[in-house]
């Protein structure tokens, strides 16, 4: 009990004092709700982009990667976790997740079940907070602080014919020949083996890691960014890609791959 109650208090004020963190443009927690303090966590740490799996139940948006019991123990709404305390620290810090920091903050949202409901839900909850938000209404830009961006079960059609864009997609390799902009295609996103093509990491040599760079330059030549995922906790790997260019690097040891960039 006291090791949790000097951890909540621990993290309480790494996450009042946002002054001292150092925000990390190569940080992404995956599956960030699975943290200790989703979200929190991730802002202490200076992450600078977050991941949310997503199900629409009954009207709502709740946070988790499994349809629930029908209480619902445990599960919390995608706006009271995610997007009001990240509106409260926009407002906080006069129109910065992080002060002065003026690159964008991803917030990905992972779209479990019910596409269209759960996007048309979502644009009702995210339209209260567009002051934040980078967006493009009738093809003009609304320049924000925090870029949203859909994935999993992605509701193209919507997206695409809605006028009012508060969102974006995220693109696997396939969608590079079709040119989608990159204001509404941010990233580029793939299972890091099937990039690689090889499952074992203790396998993986200069043939696997060219097919990585490929996969990064092409994805680079459009204008997009690059993500990859489920790839080892590895300290020499994610030095390996930073050095290929990749721009963000998956992790659920938080802590870990912020000393790692800070070194």
């Amino acid at each position: 009990m006291l090791r949790y109650l000097l951890y909540t208090l621990f993290s309480g004020i790494c996450f009042v004092t946002t002054a001292q963190v150092t925000p990390l443009p190569h940080a992404h927690s995956h599956n960030d709700y699975e943290q200790a303090n989703p979200l929190e966590d991730a802002l202490a740490n200076g992450f600078t982009s977050v991941e949310a799996d997503v199900l629409y139940i009954y009207g709502r948006l709740f946070v988790g990667h499994n349809m629930p019991d029908k209480k619902r123990h445990g599960l919390k709404q995608l706006h009271k976790q995610y997007l009001k305390p990240l509106y409260r620290r926009y407002k906080k810090n006069g129109g910065y997740i992080y002060p002065n920091y003026e690159q964008p903050f991803y917030l990905w949202i992972d779209i479990k079940f019910e596409s269209k409901k759960a996007y048309q839900k979502l644009r009702e909850q995210l339209y209260a907070f567009r002051e934040m938000l980078t967006y493009y209404e009738n093809g003009q830009l609304h320049q924000g602080k925090v870029v949203v961006i859909l994935s999993g079960e992605r509701p193209f059609k919507e997206l695409l014919n809605d006028p009012l864009q508060l969102m974006t997609l995220d693109g696997r390799p396939e969608d590079l020949v079709k040119e989608y902009p990159a204001h509404l295609m941010p990233f580029i996103s793939e299972n890091a083996a099937k990039v690689a093509g090889e499952e074992d990491y203790t396998k993986v040599g200069l043939k696997e890691f060219q097919r990585v760079k490929t996969f990064i330059d092409k994805t680079h030549a459009q204008g997009k960014k690059t993500r990859l995922w489920a790839t080892p906790e590895d300290e020499q790997l994610w030095e390996q890609l930073l050095g290929m260019g990749i721009d963000l690097i998956n992790t659920d040891e938080l802590p870990r791959l912020r000393k790692f960039l800070l070194k």
